[in-house]
């Protein structure tokens, strides 16, 4: 079987460089500068809401007098518009370049010896051939036709020349500290919780990272921000996944930090490995609780459950996540159920509902719904009714953006997604809250 070659053009363009027209000259007759890059710091800010890490890298260059083009191979396969590079005095940046496209990575490697895993856990080694019909064909022991969608990383024997590279121009020879900044989409992170109900309520907290991309970084200062981001588009994600970096992690997650309308928590030093999800520890506690009942409620008619649930307060920030609800029973932890929580400032009140109430039923009516250009108001009403033998407290939390107008019951509490209300109920008997509210 022949190997298939790999055929590259040129496009040429004009450029107009506030540094002048002949620095595109100069590019075509000069080979790399700067290829000794050391490592220096790393940081990454992952987003819970919209899926993304931001990534501060510091990297030591040997730059020439002159004009330089330095390899930069931990941005393959990402947007290289979404990358910013800032250069210390006396180094100016001329420009950012990709050869080829982000869809190309696989055609860019046809030819190599290659290592692929796949999701069976099953590794293949061989020579790459290329695409086809749609399937990646590789031959070693045997011959194989591999379903891209069932390939954890691809990864190539050879890859000594980045397709990424920046064009910097050094006042004078020497060694620069040069900083790139640029975003990856598919870092995420979430809190996942366990909560152990006996005489007392144990609540374990964990921060799950999950990095299903090519990017590796190792030994970074992480930190999780949780709060909403708006973003104009959906980034765009690296096309190729790497082998898998097994190094495990020291981190602690520290209490979080208020930055604009965000929490920022400082989870530490900490590899961030491609293709992985890690799990850290963040909050453990045992308070004492109340038992209550919990109504919860959306802008939808119906008839829905009512829950028993525990309430008890915390002395830390929780960010929201789900909770796995554990009973102890004859020394043993049985699942009952999961439910979620939202992001809960320190000394606030955790209700979690643990398992449905079948002598209660509520019911959501709304009663009036009015849409203007920049407001719509919602008028709601909510009836619990007691078919049981004994009187209950029920917590009736309707899910809601904007402000509360009005209320026939005071309300317990109110945040910009829910309102709480109040009802004790006696056996036999129905109550309910009316209310409005409006949000642009």
């Amino acid at each position: 079987m022949k190997t298939i070659p790999i055929e590259v053009k040129i496009m040429e363009k004009k450029w107009v460089l506030a540094a002048g027209a002949v620095v595109i000259l100069l590019l075509a007759v000069f080979s790399f500068q700067g290829e000794r890059a050391v490592e220096g710091t790393t940081a990454v800010a992952l987003y819970n809401s919209v899926g993304i890490g931001v990534v501060e890298k510091t990297l030591t260059l040997e730059l020439n007098e002159g004009l330089n083009n330095v390899p930069l191979k931990e941005l393959e396969g990402l947007n290289v518009a979404e990358v910013t590079i800032m250069p210390p005095e006396g180094v100016e940046v001329l420009g950012i370049f990709s050869r080829g496209t982000n869809e190309d990575a696989y055609s860019a490697n046809v030819g190599m010896d290659v290592e692929v895993k796949l999701d069976t856990g099953e590794t293949i080694q061989g020579k790459f051939y290329g695409l086809k019909d749609g399937k990646l064909v590789v031959e070693g022991e045997d011959y194989y036709l591999i379903d891209p969608a069932k390939v954890v990383y691809f990864k190539a024997s050879t890859l000594d020349e980045s397709s990424v590279y920046a064009v910097l121009r050094a006042e004078k020879k020497g060694e620069y500290n040069v900083t790139l900044i640029y975003r990856v989409e598919g870092m995420n992170w979430k809190s996942r919780y366990k909560l152990y109900i006996g005489e007392r309520a144990k609540l374990q907290g964990y921060v799950v990272i999950t990095n299903p991309t090519a990017v590796g970084l190792e030994s970074a200062d992480v930190l999780l921000v949780a709060g909403d981001v708006q973003l104009y588009q959906t980034l765009p994600g690296p096309r190729v996944v790497y082998s898998l970096d097994e190094k495990a992690s020291q981190a602690t997650v520290g209490e979080p930090q208020k930055l604009e309308a965000f929490y920022v928590y400082a989870l530490g030093t900490a590899n961030i490995n491609p293709s992985s999800t890690m799990v850290y520890p963040y909050v453990s506690m045992e308070v004492p609780f109340q038992r209550e009942y919990l109504y919860e409620s959306w802008v939808a008619d119906g008839e829905r459950p009512v829950y028993e649930s525990i309430s008890f307060k915390t002395d830390k920030v929780l960010p929201a996540g789900i909770v796995e609800v554990y009973r102890e029973s004859e020394g043993r932890a049985l699942l009952i159920g999961e439910m979620s929580i939202e992001h809960t400032p320190r000394d606030d009140v955790v209700r979690i509902g643990i398992g449905r109430d079948y002598d209660l039923k509520g019911r959501t009516t709304v009663l009036d719904v009015q849409r203007s250009d920049d407001r719509t108001y919602y008028k709601i009403k909510i009836e619990v009714e007691n078919f049981g033998n004994d009187t209950k407290t029920v917590i009736i939390r309707h899910h809601k953006s904007g402000n509360l107008l009005s209320s026939s019951v005071e309300p317990i509490d109110e945040t910009a997604s829910y309102v709480e209300f109040s009802l004790t109920v006696n056996p036999g008997e129905k109550k309910e809250v009316v209310f409005e509210y409006s949000y642009k």
